[in-house]
Formats: C-alpha cells, structure tokens, sequence
C-alpha cells in the first residue's frame, strides 16, 4: 500500500470519528422526554445525515484499502 493511500485512509477514519461523536451528540439529545416534535424530528434528521456520511467514508476506506487487481476501484471483480 502506498504511503499516500495510507494517509487518505488515516484521515478518512479521523472524519469517521468526529462523525462518530456527533452520531453520539445527537442520539443523546434524542433520549431527551422533553423535546418536541419538531426536535425529534430534526434530531432524527441530523442523525440519519451523520449515518449517511459515516457509510460514505466507510465506503471510500474500504475502496483505497482493498488490494489492488480484485476490483474495487472500478467497483467490477477482476477477471480470472
């Protein structure tokens, strides 16, 4: 693996990590009985926005990592 591809994967799982504790920050929030509708529902939006762009880096990590020549830059198995 390339020093610069580890980088990128250091940094990704850093982001995934601040998002990481703003999942917390809203699921916290979100226990709260004395919210209102409106902020459950802004709270469950802000959470289903954090979970999106933690699949996101997820996604692009497990690209960069994936060994070379089985497919996963292209999205297509490599063939035999």
């Amino acid at each position: 693996m390339e020093d610069d591809d580890r980088e990128l994967l250091r940094r990704l799982f850093v982001a995934a990590t601040a998002l990481s504790e703003t999942a917390q920050e809203a699921a916290v929030t979100g226990q709260s009985s004395a919210l209102g509708a409106r902020n459950y529902a802004h709270t469950a939006r802000r959470l289903l926005a954090v979970a999106r762009g933690l699949a996101t880096l997820a996604e692009a990590a497990a690209i960069i990592a994936e060994p070379a020549g089985e497919g996963a830059r292209t999205g297509r198995e490599s063939s035999p």
